[in-house]
């Protein structure tokens, strides 16, 4: 028995990693350009098997794939499949949990440096032809890094990256987690939320977009941070309210923000948080580099061609499953 191996979409210019290694279990392989859940129904009636990266999978796409045994998408974050309703239907789902750890850590460590030194500001001195600061006001103060403290909101494998290397600079690591009872690292505190964002200096954000976690920064959260304190969020842009963040930079309740995602993409280019003072956005890229691109083509592809050797993936999400499907395999040997 093949396996029809479907990729509902995909932004890469060509496919040639994927083929290579589903290849190897003789599967086939077809590109599409799914971008509702009707292209898929559509589209997707004999797939065994979905690569994805933005298309939806929710139920009501699930309930209409007879044949779907497996979804592997690209990338850690999975908010777009609906994996709840995937594990009733017995539908094993993956990501690609050691993807692009380095790039996003070093991007949030770019992001809350550049910000903590006021680099945007000083930048905008020297556009306006202002060198020599005969005072320094609030906009242009900044303090020691050593000795300061970021908060980690999520504390997996990105989170443990950025941890390492803060680390070095001498700053202290705290971390909110209700999903983790004990450190993933030496030196690493795990807080309350309240705690967190009250002494943080800096907040950087790596939890899952989750109906526990969308819209977590609101006006609220925001007035109890330190006036001082850098946000960073390298997740998912829905964890923070655009409306709440503009008002704080605003306002003065924060230092500044450093985003690569935004809650709609590509944004409303005529947003007034975009404008926003001690704001610096990036196009959803920390996770770029040549290297990582690859590995994430090569991994996601990688996930199917396990599950159809009967092994299981290192990102399997719902691997409760796995004994049941090894069982169906293996009664169709």
């Amino acid at each position: 028995m093949t396996w029809n191996v479907m990729i509902t979409d995909v932004s890469f210019p060509d496919i040639r990693l994927e083929e290579e290694e589903l290849k190897k279990i003789n599967a086939s392989l077809v590109r599409l350009n799914c971008k509702t859940e009707q292209d898929v129904i559509q589209a997707c009636q004999d797939a065994d098997a979905l690569l994805v990266q933005y298309a939806p999978i929710t139920a009501d796409v699930l309930n209409q794939l007879p044949r779907l045994k497996a979804i592997s998408r690209y990338g850690i974050g999975v908010d777009m499949v609906d994996v709840s309703a995937a594990t009733k239907k017995n539908i094993l789902v993956c990501n690609v949990p050691d993807y692009c750890i380095e790039e996003v850590a070093t991007f949030a460590l770019s992001l809350l440096l550049f910000l903590a030194r006021r680099i945007p500001t000083y930048q905008n001195d020297v556009s306006n032809q202002r060198w020599n600061l005969s005072d320094i006001d609030d906009a242009h103060r900044v303090n020691r890094i050593r000795g300061q403290i970021l908060g980690l909101v999520g504390s997996g494998r990105i989170a443990q990256e950025l941890a390492k290397l803060v680390t070095a600079l001498g700053i202290r690591v705290v971390y909110y987690d209700p999903y983790v009872k004990v450190s993933p690292l030496d030196g690493m505190s795990s807080v309350s939320f309240e705690e967190l964002i009250t002494t943080s200096d800096f907040i950087s954000i790596h939890c899952p977009l989750t109906p526990e976690t969308r819209g977590l920064f609101d006006e609220r959260v925001f007035q109890a941070m330190k006036s001082s304190a850098v946000l960073v969020n390298t997740a998912r842009g829905a964890v923070v309210k655009n409306c709440a963040l503009e008002q704080a930079l605003r306002n003065g309740w924060i230092a500044g923000a450093g985003l690569d995602n935004l809650e709609q993409e590509p944004p409303d280019w005529n947003d007034s948080l975009l404008s926003a003072p001690n704001l610096v956005v990036t196009p959803h890229i920390a996770f770029y580099s040549e290297e990582s691109l690859k590995d994430l083509q090569r991994l996601t592809a990688q996930s199917i061609a396990d599950l159809y050797r009967q092994n299981m993936p290192e990102g399997l999400l719902n691997p409760e499953l796995f004994p049941g499907f090894l069982q169906r395999m293996r009664s169709h040997e």
